[in-house]
């Protein structure tokens, strides 16, 4: 399928199905695949469900779906993303439209859908006036990564994320093992006075 028959429209309550699927496609690329964190992590079902139309919803977000299918042919859900308008970055005062929960069905890619969803981004930002777009994408999906990199973004940034328990428990062991080395450099210390 050829970028010309893959088209991006805005998402609608009726694409509730297909957006949902996209999500658990979307979870099973950012999230460990043994589902330690996933039940912790991902809102129950009928919030999820809230969620996207709320989404719909909402003038300010821009929840869009890209759909294959040629005429008479019924359309067939391929990805979607998700444009908000934001700063470029927290201290500048650059206008962006950000791309977020970009996802591609494994079984469509390479069928025109993520261009299509990145080529929507950009016209929603020339409609804005907006000269930049910014596209948020899991450091570990490599794909993804040079795809975006291919189309011209460049890394602005590095987001790290942590659950705070375990952050939480970093620290307290970084003390203790500064505390610990302080300690024996310490003994050391005196073991060598000893030695005089």
């Amino acid at each position: 399928m050829a970028l010309s028959s893959v088209r991006v429209r805005p998402a609608t309550a009726d694409d509730l199905p297909a957006l949902l699927a996209f999500n658990d496609e979307l979870r099973d690329q950012l999230l460990p695949a043994d589902g330690t964190s996933r039940s912790r992590t991902m809102p129950p079902r009928p919030a999820l469900e809230f969620r996207y139309l709320e989404a719909i919803a909402d003038p300010a977000r821009h929840l869009v779906i890209a759909v294959g299918g040629g005429d008479g042919e019924p359309e067939e859900p391929l990805g979607m993303a998700l444009f908000t308008v934001a700063s470029a970055n927290a201290l500048l005062d650059l206008p962006a439209v950000h791309m977020s929960h970009a996802v591609v069905a494994d079984r469509h890619k390479r069928r025109g859908a993520g261009k299509a969803l990145v080529a929507a981004a950009a016209a929603f930002a020339e409609e804005q006036g907006i000269e930049q777009l910014v596209a948020s994408v899991h450091p570990g999906s490599r794909d993804a990564n040079r795809f975006f990199a291919r189309l011209g973004f460049a890394p602005l940034a590095v987001r790290r994320v942590a659950p705070v328990a375990l952050v939480r428990r970093r620290l307290l062991l970084g003390d203790r093992a500064v505390e610990g080395s302080l300690r024996g450099a310490v003994r050391r210390g005196h073991a060598a006075h000893d030695d005089d």
